[in-house]
């Protein structure tokens, strides 16, 4: 197995969520703000973000404070996202919904992070 795959793993999704949150996107345009399906997929990402990093930190990184710092990082890395949505980029713009979404796909994995340490605790191929 290759020398810090879970943390090659988790950059990656880390950079498919920065290009897909800067890309210009050429979506219908709706008229009512708030709950939409895309914030489905901005919960799943970052659920999906959260857990690859708190594998990584476990196992790659042996970190005492895994938890602690996915947290921290998943939510830091959807936060300036946002921001740089807001100011830098024209063709997109700070969403509080998002933010909510990104937070939301968070807590769920914090709700699992126990049953995900069970999980590699127990794991054959590691």
């Amino acid at each position: 197995m290759p020398r810090y795959m879970f943390s090659i793993a988790a950059y990656s999704i880390g950079v498919f969520i920065v290009f897909l949150s800067t890309v210009a996107l050429h979506l219908p345009i709706k008229e009512n703000s708030g709950f939409e399906v895309d914030k489905l997929a901005h919960g799943f990402a970052y659920f999906c973000f959260a857990t690859s990093v708190f594998v990584a930190l476990n196992l790659d990184w042996k970190f005492e404070t895994a938890k602690k710092w996915t947290i921290i990082s998943s939510f830091s890395l959807g936060l300036l996202l946002e921001i740089v949505q807001g100011s830098l980029l024209s063709h997109r713009s700070f969403e509080v919904y998002d933010l909510l979404a990104n937070t939301l796909g968070i807590v769920f994995f914090i709700f699992s992070s126990k049953r995900v340490k069970k999980l590699l605790s127990k794991a054959v191929f590691l």
